[in-house]
C-alpha cells in the first residue's frame, strides 16, 4: 500500500532534477492542503504546501543521489503518502562511482540518506540565519503530549518584519527535523523499518521479516495510540495504517522468512 507506485494521470507534473525523473502526483497536493488546513490564513497553509514540496523532494532526493551513486538508476514519484525513490536493483547503470561495491549495509546507507538530505537542510538553514544575524535557536518545546509546542527558530528584529518568511522557515525545520525523527523509528516501510529490517537480516536471517515486523507493529500501534491521546488528526490514521499493513504481511503466506512482497 504505501510502497505502492501511484498509476499516471494526466494532471501529474513532470521534470528532473540531476538526471533524476521525478514525478509529482496531484493527491501529493490534495494531501498536503488538507494536512495544512486549520481555518486560519490562507498563505500560511500555501507556504505549508510549499514547505512540504521542497522538504520531501530533497529527502528523496537523498535516496536517489545514494541510488545513482551505487550505479542504479533512481526515479522519485511524490504522491498522497510522501514519496517514493525507485529504482531497479536487476538494471545497473554505467555509472556511479560505487558501483560494484554494494553490500549489506547498501540499504541501509539508502535508507538514511533521505533523513540525512532533510538534516543537512535543516542544518543549512540554521546557518544561514544564525550566521548572518538574523534569528537565534533554541531546542524544541514539548507539552505532555511529546508532540513539540515550539520550534526553534526565534526571529530577530530584522526577519521579525518578514512574518511569512518566519513561518516558511519554522515548517520547513519543523518537517526537516521532527518527520525525520519519526522517519527513522523502526516502523516498516518507513527508513527506519528499512534499517531495522536489514539489521535482523544480518544477525538472523531466516526469521529477520518476521522480527521486523513484530517491532514495527509494536511501534506502529504505540504511535498510533500517542497521536490520538495528543488530538492529532493525521497521525493516528497514518500510522494505524502502518500498523494494519505490517499486521497483514506478518500474517501472509510468507509470514515465516521471504520477502512477502
Amino acid at each position: 500500500m504505501f510502497l505502492t507506485e501511484p498509476n499516471q494521470t494526466p494532471y501529474d507534473l513532470h521534470f528532473s532534477l540531476f538526471n533524476v525523473p521525478i514525478r509529482v502526483h496531484p493527491l501529493f497536493w490534495l494531501v498536503s492542503l488538507l494536512m495544512g488546513f486549520n481555518g486560519g490564513d490562507p498563505k500560511t497553509v500555501l507556504l505549508w504546501v510549499a514547505a512540504v514540496f521542497v522538504s520531501i523532494l530533497v529527502h528523496e532526493m537523498g535516496h536517489a543521489l545514494v541510488i545513482q551513486w551505487y550505479g542504479w538508476s533512481p526515479s522519485v514519484v511524490l504522491y498522497s503518502f510522501g514519496g517514493l525513490a525507485i529504482h531497479n536493483p536487476h538494471v545497473q547503470s554505467n555509472f556511479g562511482p560505487g558501483r560494484g561495491r554494494r553490500n549489506q549495509w547498501t540499504q541501509i546507507i539508502i535508507s538514511l540518506a533521505g533523513p540525512g538530505a532533510g538534516f543537512l537542510l535543516a542544518g543549512l538553514i540554521v546557518a544561514v540565519t544564525w550566521g548572518t544575524g538574523i534569528a537565534h535557536f533554541e531546542v524544541f518545546t514539548f507539552g505532555e503530549t511529546l508532540i513539540p509546542n515550539g520550534y526553534m527558530l526565534i526571529p530577530g528584529e530584522r526577519l521579525a518584519q518578514y512574518p511569512y518568511v518566519t513561518t516558511l522557515l519554522m515548517q520547513m525545520l519543523y518537517i526537516n527535523i521532527f518527520w525525520g525523527l519519526v522517519n527513522l523509528l523502526p516502523i516498516w516501510p518507513l527508513d527506519g523499518g528499512k534499517i531495522s529490517r536489514e539489521l535482523f537480516q544480518m544477525a538472523d536471517g531466516g526469521m529477520a521479516i518476521r522480527n521486523s515486523l513484530i517491532l514495527s507493529l509494536i511501534c506502529a500501534i504505540g504511535m498510533a495510540l500517542w497521536g490520538f491521546q495528543s488530538g492529532s488528526r493525521f497521525i493516528p490514521i497514518f500510522f494505524a495504517f502502518m500498523a494494519i499493513q505490517n499486521y497483514q504481511d506478518m500474517s501472509g503466506p510468507n509470514r515465516t522468512g521471504g520477502n512477502p512482497w
